[in-house]
């Protein structure tokens, strides 16, 4: 056994390591997938999603051929592969409210007509889909008039906060955001009106503090003037009485659509996604407001510290829905963006998800786009999205097109950390 049979052991042990780290590269790649699904219904979106290390929850609208639109409930594995279904009759809910409770069960806002009387509430049921209980809530101006929940949280109570958007009484004839209060089994504690006249409040999101929430809201005049809009992002802190603290509203030289997403950064800033806004010439009297999708920052006493918009081929549509800050103070932003086709002479567009990362101070370190249909005037809309436990990102949505078959479908999308399909 000489120096050859020596190299020769040597060679056999790193065609070993090899083969180990081989397989532990294959083994732990991240998983990506991109779906779209119907749910043997008519129609359908995914409009909200949770997930946990094992599987992903979602819930969304799924409609029959005859129009009764109801909510659905689903259960995927980390392949996206569907487990399991729960369709919830004579409820909608359309908008991200998912989450997990503290008693380990799940909870979706949603609304729902008894007769002609229009409520909101929250339906907490387990994880195979089995309904605990539910409870709802009605305008609290007019009984029956529109009130839709636009966000849901839990307190440390066990009871839940409704960020709403409803009808102002009829003889003002607007829109204000409102905010709902329970206790632990559903009981109203106060429901609160927030809204300034003549603006229009709503599309509210909340975040909860330790001694209270902090709404945002969207605030405009768009149905008083035909021009020269006024459009803001709002933020207005709540004790737990439902009092104010603090609010904060985008300069009014700025049009600013709203607040789509609320966190709190680490360094205790507030990170808004919303939509930066502009006027198009209509004539001599009108202008359309069109957006781009925009995100800004506030420091922790709510001065502007950077703000970044991301370019549309058309404004209409465009705007960031989500928005979350990583481990490393990075975010990354959800929405959508437009493109037109063919260019320089486009006869259609195509709707498409976006995701940018950018990072602690607002610096763009990638965009990407990503559709499931490539026909014409296809539709791809991004309502959720979190992050995975592999690091990647989970998103969910609608993707709509034309032709044969169901035109609107749920979307399902799993990314990796770089945003890639792999």
């Amino acid at each position: 056994m000489g120096l050859g049979f020596f190299v020769f052991i040597m060679k056999i042990i790193s065609l070993i390591l090899l083969f180990f780290l081989f397989c532990n590269s294959l083994f732990s790649q991240t998983v990506t997938f991109n779906k779209r699904l119907v749910f043997g219904q008519y129609a359908a979106v995914l409009s909200s999603l949770e997930t946990t290390d094992s599987c992903y929850y979602a819930t969304g609208i799924v409609a029959d051929q005859i129009t009764t639109t109801s909510s659905i409930f689903v259960k995927f594995d980390t392949l996206g592969n569907i487990l399991d279904t729960t369709i919830f009759y004579n409820v909608e809910a359309w908008q991200p409210t998912l989450i997990t409770t503290l008693q380990g069960n799940l909870a979706v806002a949603a609304y729902r007509y008894d007769s002609t009387v229009m409520k909101t509430g929250v339906l907490n049921f387990n994880d195979a889909g089995v309904i605990l209980d539910s409870s709802f809530y009605t305008n609290p101006y007019l009984v029956g008039d529109f009130i839709r929940p636009d966000d849901l949280k839990m307190t440390s109570d066990s009871g839940y906060i409704i960020a709403c958007t409803i009808n102002e009484p009829p003889t003002q004839q607007g829109g204000d955001v409102s905010i709902i209060k329970t206790d632990k089994n559903g009981n109203l504690l106060w429901h609160i009106p927030k809204g300034t006249a003549p603006y229009n409040e709503s599309w509210a999101c909340l975040y909860i503090e330790d001694d209270g929430y902090v709404l945002g809201y969207l605030q405009d005049n768009l149905d008083l003037v035909w021009a020269n809009y006024t459009i803001r992002s709002k933020l207005e802190k709540i004790d737990q009485n439902g009092n104010s603290v603090w609010t904060y509203q985008s300069p009014s030289n700025q049009q600013i659509w709203g607040v789509n997403d609320l966190i709190k950064s680490k360094d205790g800033g507030w990170i808004v996604a919303s939509g930066w806004g502009s006027e198009k010439t209509i004539n001599s009297t009108t202008t359309q407001a069109i957006q781009e999708s925009y995100v800004y920052k506030l420091d922790s006493g709510r001065n502007f510290l950077w703000g970044k918009k991301f370019h549309s081929d058309a404004l209409t549509t465009a705007y960031f829905t989500r928005v979350l800050e990583l481990e490393d103070s990075s975010l990354v932003a959800f929405g959508t963006v437009v493109r037109l086709y063919p260019q320089p002479n486009p006869t259609y567009f195509i709707i498409y998800g976006r995701v940018v990362k950018l990072s602690p101070h607002g610096d763009s370190l990638w965009s990407r786009e990503y559709q499931y249909l490539t026909t014409a005037d296809a539709q791809h809309d991004i309502y959720d999205a979190a992050q995975t436990y592999d690091g990647g990102f989970l998103i969910c949505g609608g993707s709509n097109g034309t032709g044969s078959g169901p035109y609107q479908q749920g979307w399902l999308l799993k990314l990796d950390e770089h945003g890639c399909l792999v």
